[in-house]
């Protein structure tokens, strides 16, 4: 480039030599990583009541509550064991869940010599059974067999109470006559007064809601997507159910041999038993716990 080539760029567009702004861009990203780096996750296991109640929608009452159900359980696998917890709204878990973190604690399996497939399974038989979780899911759901008949049988019962109505009547009258005579003198004839009460009471029976009522045709079509329902919830914690046993057999018969391949298997252990503790309300890590410190 000669010279007078440059000269006449650097008139006409001085600032297109000039050095790229690198320090301006470093600095305007420095605030976001320092804001990052600032950030520090409560550990749910180990944090005291003080340091959760300084979460905006954590109280004491509910931090000490906290405290007091890990230390009942021995340590908590997730933020949804809490929801057994009085006043555990969605906002204080979704609070707890964006603000807390739970210590992976990998469970030793004792790694033996197992000859049958029953010796294999019995190394669980201290954990809920698949007909316990179920009958806990279907009651927290409010989809279990008792309360559809609750309602079948109260519908039918209704029929039977009557429509009662009821009439109030009060009549008072007041009579006064006056005679005129010859003597336009007036002449006043009371006759008294008469007061008179009645009352009215009806009671009535539909024949033909004893046999099918309105009632009854609601709650029938009501149960019948209830019952749905329940089928759906079944099939989903038995799926649940099954999935963390087969994850347990594969950790206890062939445990993998890298940390990675260790925590990815707990993580999925830890996920499994945090969405059956979503349909049991919290109850399935609890008894796993208790077990845990009972066996």
């Amino acid at each position: 480039m000669s010279a007078l080539v440059l000269a006449l760029m650097l008139a006409t567009d001085p600032s297109a030599f000039a050095p790229a702004p690198a320090a301006q861009e470093l600095t305007a990203l420095s605030p976001t990583a320092e804001q990052q780096a600032e950030r520090v996750l409560l550990p749910l296991n180990s944090a005291d009541a003080e340091a959760l109640a300084n979460l905006s929608t954590i109280d004491r009452s509910t931090a000490n509550a906290i405290v007091g159900l890990r230390e009942s359980r021995g340590r908590l696998g997730s933020v949804e064991e809490l929801r057994v917890l009085p006043g555990m709204s969605d906002t204080r878990l979704n609070e707890l869940r964006a603000n807390t973190t739970v210590d992976l604690s990998p469970q030793i399996m004792a790694i033996g010599s197992y000859s049958t497939a029953d010796a294999v399974l019995a190394a669980f038989d201290h954990e809920p059974s698949v007909q316990q979780v179920q009958d806990l899911a279907m009651n927290y759901t409010h989809t279990n067999r008792e309360q559809v008949e609750n309602w079948l049988r109260a519908s039918r019962n209704s029929a039977w109470l009557p429509q009662l109505t009821g009439r109030y009547q009060f009549q008072d009258t007041f009579d006064q006559d006056f005679d005129y005579e010859e003597s336009l003198s007036a002449v006043l004839d009371q006759s008294g007064t008469q007061q008179r009460s009645q009352v009215q009471v009806q009671v009535r029976w539909d024949l033909d809601e004893l046999v099918m009522s309105s009632t009854q045709i609601r709650v029938i079509s009501e149960s019948q997507d209830v019952v749905k329902l329940r089928d759906t919830v079944l099939t989903q914690v038995t799926g649940l159910y099954f999935d963390r046993r087969r994850l347990q057999v594969d950790m206890l018969l062939d445990p993998p041999k890298d940390v990675r391949a260790q925590v990815d298997q707990q993580l999925r252990l830890m996920e499994l038993t945090a969405e059956l503790d979503g349909y049991t309300g919290g109850w399935f890590s609890g008894e796993v716990a208790r077990s845990i410190q009972g066996g």
